[in-house]
């Protein structure tokens, strides 16, 4: 009997070693079976991601492109307008050159020439202007100590030495000075 029984007992320790290892094993083969899903999954998800990043990575490289085109559109635009404004400098500089030539050559000191050529205008040629228009005006000045008088009216530029100016002055006309008490 002891033969028996110990084989019994070796065949029954066996089957539940054999049954242990058979729910192991398919313990293990769900396992894998889930881990395949999960790596299936993790791979969709990864390329996914990988899709993402590219398509964020793309972006970005067009942006740094369109960024750098639009720096260098804009340094050309800079520079340009640089060459505009020195042409433009260096034209106005020759036109007021060629207007002083065309004033020396047909003797224009007149104010109004230089006025109208946006030339600087000397006080004392307007001056000289203003005296020349007065007799072309048929004025005649004639000049005094303190003053210039007119040769026909009644008017004359006097110096206010209180104020330290010029002033214009209307006299009253002679008729009116005899009348007066």
């Amino acid at each position: 009997m002891f033969g028996l029984t110990t084989t019994r007992n070796l065949r029954a320790t066996e089957q539940t070693k054999d049954a242990a290892w058979n729910r192991q094993f398919r313990q293990t083969l769900r396992v894998v079976r889930t881990h395949r899903l999960t790596a299936a999954d993790l791979a969709a998800a990864n390329h996914a991601l990988t899709e993402v990043c590219s398509g964020i990575i793309t972006e970005r490289f067009q942006a740094a492109r369109d960024h750098e085109h639009y720096r260098n559109r804009l340094t050309r635009a800079l520079h340009a307008v640089a060459r505009w404004r020195a042409e433009a400098g260096r034209a106005r500089r020759e036109a007021h050159l060629l207007a002083e030539q065309l004033l020396t050559a047909t003797s224009g000191e007149s104010t109004a020439a230089r006025r109208a050529l946006g030339l600087d205008i000397d006080p004392w040629q307007a001056a000289v202007d203003a005296l020349n228009m007065l007799v072309d005006a048929g004025a005649a000045p004639h000049a005094w100590a303190d003053g210039i008088e007119s040769g026909v009216a009644n008017e004359r530029i006097e110096y206010d030495h209180a104020a330290q100016r010029w002033r214009l002055v209307h006299d009253e006309p002679s008729i009116h000075r005899a009348d007066a008490p």
